[in-house]
C-alpha cells in the first residue's frame, strides 16, 4: 500500500483522525492510504516546494531553543535553531548537526516555525537570498547566527554535549526540507 505522510499539528489529530488518516508509530506521523481521497486531507497534505530546491532534508529534526540575554538590551530572551540527529546534506548523511543561516524553508517546516514568531526573516546576504534569524521580542535586535553556532561555549555549538536544562529539544513533524549551513562538532 502507498502512503501519503500528513503534517498534522498535535492540536489537529483527533479531526484527522475522524477522516481516516492512520497513525505510523514507527515514524510518528500521519498518512493516508492511496485508497483515500487526497482532497479530504487538503490542509495537511505536503506542499510541492516544486521550484526551490533544498540543500538540507532530515526526518529526525528537532527546533532546539536556548536561553540568552540579547546582544543589544541585555533582555533575556529565547532563541531558536534546527537541530538535526540525522539527514543528508546536499544528498550526503550527517548526524548530530545545526543549521545555520537558513536562506529557504519548505511549505510544511514554516508552518511548523509559527510557533517560534521571533525566528522569521532578516533581511538578505549580500547574494540576495533572504535569511532568517532570531530577533528580540523586546528590541528587534537580530541576534547573529555566528553568534550562537560559530564558538565554544555558544548556545548551539555543540548540542550533544550541552549540560541538561541547557537546550531543550521540539521535534518536528515529518520530512523537514531547508537550505542553509550545516555545523557539527568533530
Amino acid at each position: 500500500m502507498t502512503r501519503t505522510y500528513l503534517f498534522v499539528p498535535p492540536e489537529e489529530k483527533a479531526d484527522a483522525q475522524a477522516l481516516g488518516a492512520h497513525w505510523d508509530a514507527d515514524s510518528k506521523r500521519w498518512y493516508i492510504g492511496s485508497q483515500e481521497a487526497p482532497q479530504r486531507f487538503s490542509r495537511w497534505l505536503p506542499s510541492a516546494d516544486e521550484d526551490e530546491e533544498f540543500t538540507i532534508v532530515s526526518d529526525q529534526a528537532n527546533v532546539a531553543a536556548a536561553r540568552i540575554p540579547c546582544y543589544r538590551c541585555q533582555a533575556d530572551i529565547k532563541v531558536i535553531c534546527i537541530y538535526c540527529e540525522s539527514g543528508t546534506v546536499m544528498d550526503e548523511p550527517l548526524t548530530r548537526f545545526t543549521v545555520s543561516d537558513v536562506w529557504a524553508l519548505d511549505h510544511d517546516l514554516t508552518r511548523q516555525l509559527k510557533r517560534w514568531p521571533d525566528f522569521r526573516p532578516s533581511g538578505t546576504s549580500e547574494t540576495g537570498e533572504r535569511r532568517f534569524a532570531n530577533h528580540c521580542p523586546q528590541c528587534g535586535a537580530v541576534q547573529e547566527d555566528i553568534d550562537l553556532h560559530a564558538e565554544p561555549g555558544a548556545p548551539f555549538f555543540d548540542i550533544p554535549a550541552t549540560p541538561p536544562g541547557t537546550i531543550t529539544l521540539t521535534p518536528l513533524t515529518g520530512t523537514v526540507r531547508l537550505s542553509g549551513d550545516e555545523h557539527f562538532e568533530v
